[in-house]
């Protein structure tokens, strides 16, 4: 029987008595002397497969349920997940504890707050690698993923290969999720950022308290000394109602950002559609400045908000403010966030990956100042769906959002996955109750539409799916792409 104690380190040699040929949780992918971990899922049980993956030829299997049989080579542990995911560790030899962690973690903002991260880095000539939702790279080399934070086995593997290439730093997003199933477990991450909390995935965390904890777990794991040459830190949005409260007990140095508090302050911000401008006042810590001049290709005050995370995590990793002014210009809207496509006839759509409440009311408040700033007597168009199969409690929510900031509102699908279209689209209508808004299920004759309808001065946001280039219905992806179509029936 394997019996692995809450903090002990793992010794595979010492545990198992046979040459590991490798770690999975995937019966089907069981190969000679393999340890099989049977994993509780969400669609199935891991349980299940077991016998399945001894008669493939698996020498071990970990498992904290009850596969319905008993046989020497099955371990009983008090949490598989968390057990996979230290044997990953020790498996890939310890990989995060070879090169410097940043970790991203919030509601929105992430993949933005990672690419910017990155992109100074290499620009600098920075070895790096990047996890996210947009995918993973290794130095420039795309790897495609499908989840934000791969499962714990594959992410250890992952960044063994980065320290292969000689990355020095990984920058990664770390969803909710990888947290609170164990994805990230045991991971040594040097600097934590958190971004923002607002209503998401309740479906899966229960309520705002139980997500709040799974993401402070992150900061929680941070060490008051770092062993890799950085002090670890944990930086946070001061103006976020949890900020403060996300790094209440972690170890690390504490630094936030915001606007009007925070150790990094945003200033005379000057926007428009093209980019934006503002002043931020920063710690000196032995440079000879007390505030810096940003300019971006970005705009919006919620991407002043995660220019100023960038800004803070770069500075911890001892990337000087010359540099990261100098490269942060340089740095485009990441894909799907946000991104202008002009169009024939005067307007403008904007492809935006905003799909919850408050990323919703943002990408809108941004668009409303855009056209107040230039003084623009265009209207705001907004073609968005919801998801299916994901939290039905901001359906409504998202519907009173849009009519309120919007002149006129075109209620579509999104990725309907398993339910039916037009009854996400009754729960959008439930939360509504104005007139400016029509039903068209149909995404592309929504986006037809929307463009149809508008002219010069006027900006459509076409919110949800951002760079994703599918649809997903039924359990099949169907090529989409919000992008395409916009480019499409805007020439």
């Amino acid at each position: 029987m394997l019996t692995i104690a809450e903090n002990e380190m793992i010794n595979l040699e010492e545990s198992f008595d046979f040459e590991i040929n490798k770690l999975t949780a995937g019966s089907n992918d069981v190969e000679q002397n393999d340890i099989f971990f049977a994993i509780k899922g969400f669609v199935t049980d891991g349980n299940k497969y077991v016998k399945d993956a001894l008669n493939r030829g698996a020498k071990a299997v970990i498992t904290d349920g009850d596969p319905g049989m008993i046989d020497g080579r099955i371990h009983k542990v008090a949490d598989a997940r968390r057990t996979m995911a230290k044997m990953s560790i020790a498996y890939y030899g310890f990989p995060s504890a070879k090169m410097k962690m940043v970790g991203v973690t919030g509601t929105n903002g992430k993949t933005t707050v990672t690419s910017m991260i990155n992109f100074v880095l290499q620009s600098l000539g920075k070895k790096t690698g990047l996890i996210g939702t947009n995918g993973n790279y290794i130095n420039k080399r795309f790897l495609k993923t499908e989840h934000t934070t791969p499962d714990a086995i594959e992410l250890n593997k992952l960044l063994k290969e980065m320290i292969d290439e000689d990355v020095e730093i990984a920058v990664m997003e770390v969803s909710s999720h990888s947290l609170a199933l164990c994805r990230v477990y045991g991971i040594e991450f040097d600097i934590a950022v958190f971004t923002n909390l607002t209503p998401e995935h309740l479906d899966f965390h229960g309520d705002m308290a139980g997500y709040f904890d799974t993401k402070k777990m992150l900061f929680d794991s941070l060490k008051r000394i770092g062993a890799k040459g950085l002090q670890p830190a944990a930086i946070y949005n001061c103006n976020d109602e949890y900020g403060s409260k996300i790094v209440s007990g972690s170890e690390a140095e504490r630094i936030a950002y915001g606007f009007g508090c925070g150790t990094f302050t945003a200033k005379k911000i000057e926007m428009d559609i093209n980019g934006m401008s503002f002043e931020v006042l920063v710690p000196r810590n032995g440079e000879d400045v007390d505030r810096i001049k940003i300019k971006t290709k970005l705009t919006g005050k919620f991407n002043v908000s995660n220019i100023l995370a960038a800004v803070a995590a770069l500075h911890s990793l001892n990337v000087n403010y010359k540099d990261i002014i100098k490269y942060i210009a340089e740095f485009d809207s990441v894909d799907g966030r946000f991104n202008r496509v002009k169009l024939n006839n005067g307007a403008d759509a904007i492809i935006d990956y905003s799909h919850t409440p408050d990323s919703l009311l943002k990408a809108l408040t941004t668009i409303r100042e855009i056209l107040d700033e230039s003084g623009s007597k265009g209207k705001i168009i907004t073609v968005f769906g919801c998801g299916g199969n994901r939290d039905k409690a901001k359906r409504p929510m998202m519907g009173n959002i849009a009519v309120t900031n919007s002149n006129e509102v075109i209620i579509t699908s999104d990725n309907p996955r398993d339910e039916e279209p037009m009854s996400i689209i009754e729960d959008i209508k439930a939360g509504i109750s104005s007139d400016n808004y029509t039903v068209e299920e149909d995404r592309e004759l929504a986006i037809k539409k929307a463009i149809e309808i508008s002219g010069k001065g006027d900006i459509i946001l076409i919110a949800g799916k951002g760079h994703e280039t599918y649809q997903e219905i039924k359990g099949v992806k169907h090529h989409l792409s919000d992008r395409e179509l916009a480019e499409k029936y805007g020439k």
